[in-house]
């Protein structure tokens, strides 16, 4: 099961089938239900709560670049948020494996703050830091894939979301990151 935004949701990419997340899921002999949602993926608790109460064998969470933009958050709001958010799906699967992806590269908010004064580069930070926070009190189920140097500009349709190339980068490096934790089931 995939939780995460536009980016998850398969925004530009030509087909549903081209979407990083339904690439990883073939790669990985996976039935992937792709649960990104455009415009939302801000850490929303209730969708925390929700995925809590679905089965799955392995989960994938990504979201946070919308934290930039729309509803802005600061970066230790998005550190608690990730902190709680991971509290709450856990409470529903303690042992099920779960990898983060931070958010990807976007080159206008890398550096840019935005209205409260975070750029995307503060709020990534945040988040992979309560990622490592949780590992390392013991959390051994749960994984983490920096987002930032996994695409390149050239793999953005419209310097935000993954073109089909781009999508099958971030697939794959999910397979990989996946696999480096031993949760590709295998």
């Amino acid at each position: 099961m995939v939780h995460g935004d536009s980016i998850t949701e398969g925004w530009w990419s030509t087909r549903p089938a081209h979407g990083w997340p339904a690439v990883a899921g073939r790669a990985l002999g996976f039935d992937t239900v792709n649960l990104g949602y455009a415009g939302a993926a801000r850490g929303e608790l209730a969708t925390a709560e929700q995925l809590a109460a679905l089965p799955a064998d392995v989960l994938t969470l990504a979201f946070g670049t919308n934290c930039w933009s729309r509803v802005p958050f600061t970066a230790p709001l998005l550190y608690e948020t990730t902190r709680v958010f991971l509290d709450l799906v856990r409470q529903g699967h303690p042992r099920t494996p779960l990898l983060l992806l931070s958010p990807v590269l976007r080159p206008d908010a890398e550096r840019t703050p935005n209205r409260l004064g975070a750029t995307l580069g503060a709020l990534r930070d945040a988040m992979e830091r309560a990622v490592r926070d949780r590992i390392a009190a013991g959390d051994g189920r749960l994984a983490l894939l920096p987002g930032r140097d996994v695409l390149g500009p050239e793999h953005l349709a419209d310097g935000l979301h993954p073109n089909d190339a781009g999508h099958q980068v971030l697939g794959l490096a999910v397979v990989t990151a996946l696999r480096r934790a031993g949760f590709d089931g295998g």
